[in-house]
């Protein structure tokens, strides 16, 4: 147990508030970004809205899987603060570069929506994804060699699980960005394997 009276050392809890804070702030961007259809006129509106929505399905994919991807990452590290016992002045800089990554999405979200079939756009979106779970990473590593998890609850299976929640996103998303030099479209699909790797992950790491 980390000694209270070092300066150096934070409870854990006002970081995790303000990284859920900024969580609920970011996710409620996006989708105040995706914009009904406008300027159609009401006797018009059952012949032309129809088409408008159609062509508005590239964003509104975007933000679902978005909102998945930010969803997941917030799980993620909210499982890691489960076993964390305390945090330095480390790891609270290394939130704040996750916060200000996760606060990027958004913008990155809207340019993939305006932009579908670019590559640059989703190199941006792809690129920041990667950053995050780099992060993520970085920060259970210290916290494993710096002490501050609680090692007692931290099983040997758990900790196979966290080194391939840790390794398979990275993989996912250096791969959709590899890809994307290729296709566009194909890197952007190549994101639903977060999910679904998420999912799964339970099953597919055992004993």
């Amino acid at each position: 147990m980390k000694d209270i009276q070092d300066e150096s050392v934070f409870p854990k809890e006002r970081l995790a508030a303000l990284c859920d804070g900024i969580f609920a702030i970011t996710m409620t961007l996006m989708i105040l970004d995706l914009k009904a259809p406008d300027n159609i006129p009401n006797n018009l509106a059952g012949e032309e809205l129809p088409a408008a929505i159609y062509n508005l399905l590239p964003s509104i994919e975007a933000y679902v899987i978005s909102f998945f991807v930010l969803g997941i990452f917030w799980a993620r590290h909210q499982l890691q603060f489960n076993f964390f016992e305390s945090v330095d002045r480390v790891v609270i800089m290394l939130n704040i570069l996750f916060l200000l990554l996760i606060g990027f999405v958004p913008f990155t979200v809207g340019l993939k929506k305006d932009y579908p079939m670019v590559q640059f756009p989703f190199i941006l979106y792809v690129s920041n994804l990667t950053l995050i779970s780099l992060i993520l990473t970085i920060q259970w590593e210290y916290a494993m060699k710096k002490k501050f998890i609680i090692k007692d609850e931290l099983s040997s299976l758990l900790r196979k699980r966290f080194f391939i929640m840790s390794v398979m996103p990275i993989v996912i998303f250096v791969s959709a960005f590899i890809v994307s030099f290729f296709h566009v479209r194909l890197a952007f699909l190549m994101i639903y394997l977060f999910p679904i790797f998420y999912i799964l992950s339970k099953r597919l790491v055992k004993e």
